[in-house]
């Protein structure tokens, strides 16, 4: 059975490629997105789903637009028009849809969705984690009903792409990445980071298979991708690209594509060189290994998260060359 996905986005390029993946996928129902400030703002965002979801012939799917600040002080950002265009979607400037966003806020479409879904929700979030820490915040009780939470975001041992230590979509809002961090989850998040981000990656082969627009997806992404591709990989080897969102949305409902250990983390929220900084405490196995005589106290502010390491590199191209039909 496919299982029901909300995702919330702020709109770039490989977002475009993720909401492909999930409005074709069999693996996936979309049932609603919504939209956050990050590589633009949160309602150009929008007016990009609704595109992507009339190309792909379901304008049935609820847009709701979120938040446009972040949910409290944040590092100054330099906006990412060089890898997503002012736009987001490569400087293509398409014209808009024929429908827009529900009249619902993002907040409001997140609780609906939550509680009215016959089958628990997956939330995939591929974005700043603004809406969500808003939601959780207002209402303690709605993450526990999320069945899975599933956010792209953080490094664990990788560089940061925003900051020296910090990923571009916690760097955005660190204090609401550390509200989402501690929540009560169901169960442990998964946190698909740049760890794996810039592992499970595209290469020549998969953008030739873009460019020959052999179907809808593919004709649609080509030209962001070509735009996305110049700086894109800029931390990944030479020649290949990371599609960030695209791997998160894949990772929640295949099994196995990312994985890791459950560790504790924290979010560092405040000012200072490693603001934005996902901190795991990685001390834990060595101390389960040598017994638990030598096993420090639990740090407090920490909460356990599956931890994306090891990405599934081939059948993640795989997947890429069903989406743009390869």
């Amino acid at each position: 059975m496919p299982v029901p996905m909300v995702i919330d986005t702020d709109g770039g390029i490989d977002d475009a490629s993720a909401l492909w993946w999930a409005l074709t996928s069999p693996e996936v129902d979309l049932v609603g997105v919504t939209t956050v400030h990050g590589n633009i703002d949160a309602v150009t965002a929008a007016a990009n789903v609704c595109r992507i979801l009339e190309a792909a012939g379901r304008p049935d799917i609820p847009v709701a637009v979120g938040a446009d600040e972040p949910f409290a002080e944040a590092p100054e950002m330099r906006p990412a028009d060089f890898i997503h265009g002012t736009d987001g979607i490569g400087e293509t400037n398409r014209p808009p849809a024929a429908h827009g966003p529900v009249d619902e806020s993002a907040d409001e479409l997140l609780a609906r969705l939550v509680a009215e879904a016959p089958e628990p929700i997956t939330l995939v979030t591929i974005g700043p984690l603004t809406n969500v820490a808003h939601r959780a915040a207002a209402d303690p009780a709605w993450a526990a009903a999320v069945d899975r939470l599933v956010v792209m975001g953080g490094s664990v041992s990788m560089p940061g792409n925003a900051k020296p230590g910090a990923e571009a979509n916690i760097a955005h809002d660190p204090a609401a990445a550390a509200v989402v961090a501690h929540a009560g989850w169901a169960r442990p998040p998964l946190m698909v980071g740049l760890d794996v981000t810039h592992v499970g990656t595209f290469t020549d082969q998969e953008f030739a298979l873009v460019d020959e627009r052999r179907n809808a997806a593919a004709a649609y992404m080509a030209e962001p991708l070509a735009f996305y591709r110049r700086f894109g990989g800029t931390f990944c080897e030479p020649g290949e690209c990371p599609q960030h969102d695209l791997l998160a949305v894949m990772a929640a409902v295949l099994p196995g594509l990312v994985h890791g250990p459950v560790l504790p983390i924290a979010v560092q929220d405040t000012p200072g060189p490693a603001w934005g900084v996902v901190v795991v405490d990685r001390r834990v196995p060595f101390f389960e290994r040598a017994g638990s005589g030598s096993a420090q106290p639990v740090t407090d502010g920490f909460s356990p998260w599956e931890l994306g390491l090891e990405v599934d590199v081939e059948r993640f191209r795989a997947e890429v060359r069903r989406l743009f039909g390869g």
